[in-house]
């Protein structure tokens, strides 16, 4: 266990004590988002959503599209705009595994048995995700509604031999949507990384990732939670602060509470497996995947960045 964690598990009411003081200050910043997420949720009229020029695509913005065309060209570099989906990116693979080993009742100390099954990457971007569920044995399919994005996917792939082949890792330009009316390819596993705070419909965007996944398959999707802590972490230290992220890269008011999220599959008839936040090791700036076993504890980690996993009914 890292040192970070560790001072988490022993020092859970200090620790408690200083975000609640990062909540005061957060808090002040905070802007005003009128109705509530779940409000919106319960009162949204499907057919008032504006035309999007995304091919019949509803939760795709154009807007947020882009937001990340125009640095497209740095999605590899671990120091760029996209830092800290580097920095997150083995914690949430390592979820992905865990959770995987238990659906399917195999070792996660051996992957071996992950050759042959499939999985899609949703708003894949450069490919950062894509690449590291192929080295666990999977067959991936990486989609982007970018081209620019899968443009850069495609040649980082060919830098790696064991992708040269094709066949554990392959690229489309594309979204969920329009994959769901144009193949009849359904996946094991389903995943979407901090991709839907950025979607105009977060409802119907679920909704296509549950058509492109098999019975009894796994949807896994990590986001940000909307708290004020959230909004200190997410939005005013690397968009404004440290300005290592282009402001307005976030908007808070798309965040997504966990319960929120559980309540949009329950009713697209998915089962909530499991949630664990991912939470900044300020030790040496890596991200950490908050252990299962810190009872109370456990919510601090969701209370910015989470990850959560559903499975779609057999």
């Amino acid at each position: 266990m890292t040192p970070f964690l560790t001072l988490l598990r022993r020092g859970g009411v200090s620790f408690a004590a200083k975000r609640s003081n990062t909540i005061c200050l957060a808090s002040a910043l905070l802007p005003r988002t009128g109705r509530s997420f779940t409000n919106r949720l319960m009162h949204s009229d499907a057919s008032a959503l504006p035309d999007m020029d995304t091919d019949g695509s509803r939760s795709v913005s154009a807007q947020e599209l882009a937001k990340f065309i125009k640095i497209s060209n740095e999605w590899w570099d671990p120091m760029g705009p996209f830092k800290y989906l580097h920095t997150m990116n083995r914690p949430r693979i390592q979820f992905i595994r865990e959770i995987m080993s238990d659906l399917f009742r195999q070792p996660s100390d051996n992957i071996r048995w992950m050759a042959g099954h499939t999985a899609v990457d949703v708003g894949c971007g450069g490919g950062l995700a894509s690449e590291s569920l192929a080295r666990l044995g999977l067959s991936v399919l990486g989609i982007d509604a970018a081209a620019e994005n899968v443009a850069m996917a495609r040649i980082h792939m060919k830098s790696d031999p064991l992708f040269s082949s094709g066949d554990r890792l392959k690229y489309m330009q594309t979204t969920a949507e329009q994959l769901v009316a144009s193949s009849e390819d359904r996946f094991d596993a389903v995943v979407s990384l901090e991709v839907i705070e950025h979607v105009n419909d977060p409802v119907e965007f679920c909704k296509s990732l549950m058509d492109l996944a098999k019975p009894g398959a796994l949807v896994v999707l990590s986001t940000m939670n909307r708290t004020a802590l959230s909004y200190l972490v997410d939005i005013v230290v690397p968009e404004y602060l440290m300005r290592s992220v282009p402001q307005g890269t976030h908007e808070h008011s798309k965040f997504i509470v966990p319960d929120e999220l559980r309540l949009i599959f329950r009713s697209l008839g998915a089962e909530p497996l499991d949630t664990r936040g991912l939470i900044l090791d300020p030790l040496n700036n890596q991200c950490h995947l908050v252990p299962s076993d810190l009872g109370l504890l456990r919510n601090i980690g969701v209370q910015a960045n989470y990850i959560s996993a559903f499975r779609k009914s057999s």
